[in-house]
């Protein structure tokens, strides 16, 4: 339940991210509601349900959100500027903090970074009480052309203290968020989008055997409508081993992820092999893009039996039978010079007497 609660949560909350009619948020079951303000400086789109601004260097602004509390009890709601990123599914997150690990090397203007909560991350709403919670911006003088892409994300915990859990010694917390996306536009958006091809290697995606070609989008933009197909072939071969296909992905400014290549029930095997990807945009802020890349990578023997012995319902390696059957036939061959050496040394034997 308190599972389903959370999902329903944060679905009803990623509405207001793509809702374009409505700016403010209704009471949906978590007890709050989250609605834009009008902000005070320029909107790239005035009717958007998130925040869609124009900035500039050096600008300092401040925008705001109403918090309204529909429970009797007192609540105490959580606000963090995120930055977003690109999830393994192709998608922007908005609901998740960016990790170091997560963070790629392109990313100089972190949203996380130029946003500040103002009043602490803390919210304490009294009985069906409302407040106004803002958050400070400041663009640096140094920013460039593009997009700084962020949320702002409210989290709801309730805590049960029954006499049940008082007895036990447990306690049980109950998050209810929305997450409200933040677009901050510098000057423009940039000319042209740009995709690279990182890495290309093997691993393990929820313990299935996967080769993850990493791509990264290095600019400070949105590049959406994106479509990927690839494949996999041994070294100087042609026949294709591993493919996919991912249409209609989504790619965060500066941010990167895996495209996976999964092997289903193949074993992994050591080896040289070549990988070639292309990727495509028709997203309607540039002329279409393309890019086309062709890799070598190498899978060492090391590698592929750990994958192999980590893979969960993974079948095993098709038996060798035909190293066994050649050491039967040296074995019988062995046992069988022994049996004649023997017989005619006995031979030798008798005709001597």
């Amino acid at each position: 339940m308190k599972l389903l609660r959370l999902f329903l949560s944060l679905i009803l909350g990623l509405l207001t991210l793509v809702a374009p009619n409505f700016t403010k948020a209704a009471d949906t079951g978590a007890g709050y509601s989250i609605s834009k303000i009008k902000p005070p400086i320029e909107e790239a789109n005035s009717e958007s349900s998130f925040f869609d601004l124009v900035v500039y260097p050096g600008q300092e602004f401040v925008i705001q959100t109403y918090l309204k509390n529909y429970s009797q009890n007192e609540t105490i709601i959580k606000s963090e500027p995120y930055t977003t990123f690109t999830n393994s599914h192709g998608e922007i997150s908005y609901t998740a903090p960016l990790s170091e690990k997560k963070r790629d090397k392109s990313l100089k203007l972190p949203f996380a970074s130029v946003a500040e909560i103002e009043d602490g991350p803390l919210v304490i709403l009294k009985g069906n009480e409302e407040k106004v919670v803002s958050m400070k911006i400041k663009i640096p003088a140094t920013a460039q052309n593009g997009v700084i892409l962020g949320s702002w994300y409210f989290e709801k915990k309730e805590q049960a203290t029954n006499q049940l859990e008082k007895e036990n010694n447990t306690q049980m917390d109950n998050c209810f968020a929305y997450a409200l996306a933040v677009k901050l536009t510098v000057n423009q958006e940039i000319a042209a989008p740009n995709l690279n091809l990182l890495t290309v290697e093997p691993a393990l995606d929820n313990y299935r055997k996967v080769i993850h070609a990493q791509v990264q989008a290095d600019q400070a933009a949105i590049v959406s409508e994106l479509d990927f197909e690839g494949r996999i072939t041994r070294k100087g071969k042609t026949d294709t081993l591993f493919n996919t296909q991912l249409i209609d992905r989504t790619m965060a400014p500066n941010s990167n992820f895996n495209i996976p290549f999964y092997l289903a029930n193949q074993q992994l095997v050591a080896g040289e092999y070549t990988l070639y990807l292309t990727a495509k945009t028709t997203d309607k802020k540039w002329e279409k893009e393309s890019w086309r890349w062709t890799k070598d990578f190498k899978v060492s023997k090391n590698n592929a039996e750990k994958i192999n012995q980590a893979a969960i319902n993974d079948p095993e390696p098709e038996k060798n039978y035909l190293k066994y059957i050649l050491l039967a036939i040296i074995i019988l061959l062995f046992f069988t010079i022994l049996f004649m050496c023997l017989r005619n040394k006995s031979k030798l034997k008798v005709l001597r007497k």
